[in-house]
């Protein structure tokens, strides 16, 4: 009679072993899988938090007043427009200045609010004129008459006229400078120096370039930055040209 045999030692070593290969194979693959898709979502976090800090640096830097962008220190700041119109005859004396504004309603609604102390722009060629003390800048002290839709006149009485400096014969009513700061790895908007808002903890490089600004051109923005994810230190490279839509 014929007796049945078991395995032996060797044979239960080498199954062993090649158990635990195949398991280190399958372990090895499901890491590089989790480790793949989660590679994958902090970079699509990057990408993400990089598109909202470029689109929201094009939306406002493309309406900054004329001649008003700068970077100093890391520090992107311009001032932007909110009311614009055109004139014709410039003012002589205390005359009122009379203006045409866009037929737009949304414009037209802004200048149903109280505008007196607001400050006007017009044939700017720098930074440094928006920067101007009250004293030696141009300020609404009289709104006589409000356009509409039917009647897009407007009659300003203004603290005085520093010149018709503007080939265009154009008008900008501005509000506090903004800025775009880099401290750290954060970029920061503030509104006049102030605690502002962080649109990104993630920003290794924050590089700008102005040009094109002057009397008959619009002004041109470009801008780089460096995005670094923190968990996976995977960068990524961004560049954008923004142009200013307001001129002089």
């Amino acid at each position: 009679m014929r007796l049945n045999r078991g395995f032996t030692l060797i044979e239960l070593i080498m199954a062993m072993v090649v158990l635990a290969f195949i398991s280190l194979g399958i372990g090895t693959y499901l890491q590089l899988g989790a480790q793949g898709y989660t590679e994958t979502i902090h970079r699509e976090r990057l990408q993400s938090e990089a598109r909202f800090v470029i689109e929201r640096l094009t939306r406002e830097i493309r309406h900054a007043a004329p001649n008003s962008v700068s970077f100093n220190s890391g520090c992107l700041s311009f001032y932007p427009v909110y009311l614009t119109a055109t004139y014709r005859n410039a003012p002589t004396g205390n005359e009122p200045l009379t203006v045409l504004v866009p037929p737009d309603e949304q414009q037209i609604a802004l200048w149903d609010q109280a505008l007196e102390n607001d400050r006007v722009a017009v044939g700017f060629v720098s930074a440094g004129d928006y920067q101007a003390d009250d004293a030696d800048s141009m300020v609404i002290t009289k709104v006589s008459k409000r356009p509409t839709m039917s009647d897009l006149s407007a009659t300003l009485q203004l603290s005085q006229w520093l010149g018709d400096r503007s080939p265009g014969q154009r008008l900008y009513l501005f509000s506090r400078r903004v800025a775009f700061c880099q401290h750290g790895e954060r970029l920061i908007r503030q509104i006049n120096q102030e605690a502002g808002e962080v649109l990104t903890d993630k920003l290794n490089r924050f590089d700008v370039a102005v040009s094109g600004s002057g009397l008959n051109s619009n002004g041109l923005i470009h801008f780089d930055m460096t995005l670094t994810d923190p968990v996976s230190r995977e960068s990524s490279d961004y560049s954008q040209s923004v142009q200013v839509i307001n001129v002089l």
